[in-house]
């Protein structure tokens, strides 16, 4: 072999070896990138559900406290269906409303006789599409969805059948 075929086959073995390598590092950039979009996918999704799910339990626990004859009840604020909840106390009896614009979940207490407004609710937490209905015996339904379309539904019964 002379010296000019030995350069030829080190060259040779020195392109082999820097052509793998970047074969190895654009597959290794590839299989990042994907981990990379299927964690955020996945954390978009947990901070969907979380936000909806804690917006249904959030309002199923106030209609817990609330568990008492005659202090529960569906109105409107404005043209916004609203969870009304009764408070009795020695200053005079209070009104706390929650509704839903379609996009936040809202929550107003005020004393009773006060002229409410949607404008005047303190906004909770992010929420799609939340419902709530009065299913019958006792029975409140609630339904919301995340930004994704998954739909998540409550239903809870008053110990006291209001």
């Amino acid at each position: 072999m002379g010296k000019n075929d030995r350069a030829q086959a080190h060259t040779t073995d020195l392109l082999f070896t820097i052509g793998l390598f970047c074969v190895f590092a654009a597959a290794a950039f590839i299989l990042v990138m994907i981990g990379i979009r299927a964690y955020q996918s996945t954390v978009e999704h947990m901070q969907d559900t979380f936000s909806t799910r804690t917006a249904v339990s959030y309002v199923a626990e106030k209609l817990r406290q609330h568990d008492v004859s005659g202090s529960v009840e569906l109105g409107q604020v404005e043209d916004f269906p609203a969870l009304v909840l009764r408070d009795e106390l020695d200053a005079g009896t209070y009104l706390t409303y929650i509704y839903s614009d379609g996009e936040q979940l809202f929550e107003l207490t005020v004393r009773e006789g006060t002229d409410v407004t949607a404008s005047m609710g303190n906004a909770i937490m992010e929420v799609k599409d939340f419902t709530i209905a009065d299913a019958g015996g006792g029975f409140y339904e609630f339904s919301a969805s995340d930004s994704g379309g998954h739909a998540v539904r409550y239903l809870t019964h008053l110990r006291s059948g209001a």
